[in-house]
């Protein structure tokens, strides 16, 4: 049964996966980073001290897995794209490189942003080499994507972003102000299960693209009057964010039928997802949801490209 290793170090999330032939997620580890009470987030230089302090005990753990694998998938860049650099992906791909160099395996580069649509099409192989559309909801990410395939590697292009701070970034801003520790996504959606439906926020005026920063100001804003309950606030950040998703996909000729993938952390919300899947539905695409464990930065998504790379090239 052949075996493959996917690495991921992106921006929170230091984390290593085992995928075999037979179409399992044999392991998989990850480690959140630090991130200090109060604060919005780590710069490049502790994320990449916090990956390589890391790495080594997720891989001890995974060890007794890493057995005659047969190839690496690692996230190397943010985007498939020549100015898309961060420094905390070059700690997963030296990694992997060591590993390739003793184990006599060949390394799959991928992007993390393809790291992240692969971990949905995990649970759908089918999908590989064939056209999709994608939205990718993260804390840095506020993307809606067509994807077409160069080969065996997928040519991904932006059909839609946002204008000032995404989604993820509106979350964390305000769990941040109610006193949520970061990343704040899980916890800023158990308060808003508590919401009785009374904060509303206005929508934004900005067409054909997501825009997050006027109505984090008014949050902001009314979160330091004290007049609103904390529940009630994070139930208005959610509803909002899901009132421009139907705002937003709605301005964009889609294909009707055509595969829709959905991934990234703040698709791992409950909430989000069920009003996403209407949409889409709605608009007759045929969603595929990552399962809301492996929505967040992990490299499921990495060890099942390596083992479609090195299927394809047999």
């Amino acid at each position: 049964m052949a075996r493959f290793l996917g690495i991921d170090t992106s921006c929170y999330t230091t984390s290593a996966a085992v995928y075999d032939s037979s179409g399992k997620i044999l392991g998989e580890e990850r480690i959140v980073l630090s991130v200090k009470q109060g604060s919005r987030g780590l710069s490049q230089s502790n994320m990449v001290f916090q990956h390589t302090k890391n790495l080594p005990p997720i891989l001890q753990k995974l060890s007794p897995l890493l057995q005659d694998i047969d190839g690496i998938g690692v996230s190397s860049f943010p985007r498939r794209r020549a100015d898309s650099y961060m420094p905390a992906f070059l700690v997963g791909k030296g990694a992997a490189y060591n590993l390739s160099y003793a184990l006599h395996v060949p390394v799959y580069e991928f992007s993390h942003q393809e790291n992240h649509a692969m971990a949905a099409m995990a649970k759908a192989p089918a999908l590989w080499g064939k056209p999709f559309y994608m939205i990718h909801m993260s804390g840095g990410t506020m993307d809606v994507l067509s994807a077409s395939w160069k080969g065996e590697v997928m040519d991904i292009r932006t059909l839609m972003d946002s204008k000032d701070i995404t989604a993820g970034q509106f979350i964390d801003r305000v769990g941040v102000s109610l006193g949520l520790p970061f990343p704040c996504g899980r916890e800023l959606e158990k308060l808003a299960l508590s919401g009785h439906g009374t904060y509303h926020i206005p929508r934004s005026s900005v067409k054909g693209a997501f825009s997050f920063s006027g109505p984090e100001t008014k949050v902001q804003r009314d979160i330091r009057t004290g007049t609103y309950r904390k529940e009630d606030i994070a139930e208005g950040v959610l509803e909002h964010i899901g009132k421009a998703l139907d705002k937003e996909l709605r301005t964009i000729p889609f294909k009707e039928g055509m595969p829709f993938i959905a991934v990234g952390g703040v698709l791992a919300n409950r909430y989000l997802r069920k009003r996403l899947d209407g949409i889409l539905r709605s608009l007759h695409l045929v969603p595929y949801f990552a399962s809301p464990e492996v929505s967040s930065d992990n490299a499921t998504g990495n060890a099942f490209g390596a083992f479609m790379r090195h299927k394809g090239s047999r």
